[in-house]
């Protein structure tokens, strides 16, 4: 059996923006001693008039925390803050926790994860869906990867973060899961645009096949925000095109070194491709519209009211 390891109490934060910031201020509200770090002055800027504490340094952020939450833009980021000079693989100590839960590579969480326990700590890879909206409400859904025990430990932390917690298995198995939901919401975006762009190009009433179907097989949680975005012409002003369009970049590089055949992912990726090429990189995944349009010669995303 494991040693009993005493509860987490003390967690850094590195990686304080959109996600990030919310995400530590739930941890402190659970009752967690939240110290948190970002490069950008005004991330910590903004954590501090939350009331929460800011480090002026990873090393600081990190010294006698149980665990060490990351959240990062990318996966060169990512290796930066844990490789890098003054990184986490410089400050870790045995017994620590590392959680990232960004989405990143497979390869490079799984390569992380052995440099982290040659240090005698632990590497969970726990990235997550629900967006900025679920980072704020809370209702993240997170999706582990890592040692089962650790797993078990750190349950409460991710409790005060999201509402769906499920460990996969081993290290990376998290990042697949990710990988999984990725696809079929980058899927879903492109078949909803195409389907509808069919609709459009036979000079069917929009809002009416939308009320035919939404109920049928065909019907989804994708086509419930989709068509109501081309439907009002309101469009978002996130970066949900652009983080979608960087995570099936990510996947189908691990696909690869996995030797997947995935078309459907490949041709996904090509659309937001050009979605994103074409300027619409600033607003949500539903933008894979456009492409449709300029293709077809049809109008999908109605006049912005």
């Amino acid at each position: 059996m494991p040693i009993e390891q005493p509860n987490i109490q003390k967690i850094a934060v590195i990686g304080v923006g959109r996600m990030g910031g919310p995400m530590a201020g739930h941890l402190q509200r659970a009752g967690f001693t939240v110290c948190g770090y970002d490069t950008a002055s005004a991330q910590r800027a903004s954590l501090a008039e939350r009331g929460l504490r800011v480090a002026e340094s990873l090393a600081q952020a990190i010294q006698g925390a149980d665990l060490i939450i990351t959240m990062l833009p990318s996966n060169d980021v990512l290796l930066e803050v844990v490789r890098g000079s003054g990184g986490i693989l410089e400050h870790i100590q045995a017994g620590q926790i590392l959680i990232d839960m960004s989405t990143s590579k497979f390869t490079s969480s799984q390569s992380l994860a052995e440099e982290i326990h040659q240090r005698g700590a632990i590497m969970l890879d726990a990235p997550v869906s629900g967006g900025e909206v679920g980072a704020q409400n809370a209702t993240l859904s997170i999706m582990v990867g890592g040692d089962q025990h650790a797993f078990e430990r750190c349950r409460p932390a991710f409790a005060a973060m999201g509402t769906t917690i499920t460990h996969i298995g081993a290290n990376g198995m998290g990042l697949i899961a990710k990988y999984v939901n990725q696809m079929l919401m980058a899927a879903s975006f492109c078949a909803a645009a195409e389907s509808f762009a069919l609709a459009a190009q036979a000079g069917a009433d929009l809002s009416m096949v939308y009320q035919a179907v939404r109920n049928g097989l065909g019907g989804s949680r994708v086509l419930d925000q989709v068509l109501p975005q081309l439907l009002s012409g309101d469009l978002g002003t996130g970066r949900e095109l652009t983080l979608h369009r960087k995570d099936l970049s990510y996947l189908l590089e691990s696909g690869e070194a996995l030797d997947a055949w995935m078309p459907i992912a490949q041709q996904a990726r090509i659309i937001f491709e050009q979605a994103f090429a074409d300027g619409h990189g600033g607003q949500s995944a539903a933008a894979v519209a456009h492409v449709y349009e300029q293709r077809m010669g049809v109008r999908l995303v109605a006049p912005l009211k």
